[in-house]
């Protein structure tokens, strides 16, 4: 059995007490693809996420931020230095994953459900195959959602 299982449906439908994750950039913008989502539904969690990038910016790459949110966790995997026309490389996007990925599960000591979309495949444009096998490598169970 798969430690990365795939469902139809939304993220914001995970059950409660999940983690959520998406993959982000280090320049505290959350204004594109599912990060846009994130801010509208999670504006005082945007501000909390624009303010660690202010103050630590590319520092941040190759980790992960995670921001109570009632319900939720959100976890924000810093995969990506910045963003557009300016994003990184699908190689090191990929290096940064893995090392976000290992900083989420060392944060992760509640051993909280985690549930993501299919990080870096949308404005990142990585290849999701690539992604999901720094996902199976990890040994973790992830729920991936696609719509």
């Amino acid at each position: 059995m798969s430690n990365v299982t795939t469902i139809k449906g939304s993220l914001f439908s995970a059950p409660h007490g999940s983690i959520i994750i998406h993959a982000c950039n280090t320049k505290g913008v959350w204004g594109s693809g599912i990060a846009k989502a994130f801010a509208k539904l999670f504006p005082r969690q945007r501000d909390i996420y624009s303010a660690v990038c202010q103050a630590n910016g590319s520092k941040l790459l190759g980790t992960c931020l995670l921001i109570p949110a009632g319900k939720y966790t959100i976890g924000c995997l810093f995969t990506s230095k910045s963003f557009g026309q300016y994003v990184d490389s699908p190689d090191r996007i990929l290096k940064a994953t893995k090392t976000a990925i290992d900083d989420l599960i060392a944060q992760n000591v509640d051993k909280k459900p985690m549930h993501m979309c299919k990080i870096n495949s949308g404005l990142f444009r990585v290849p999701w195959k690539d992604t999901k096998a720094i996902l199976k490598e990890s040994g973790e169970s992830f729920t991936v959602y696609d719509y």
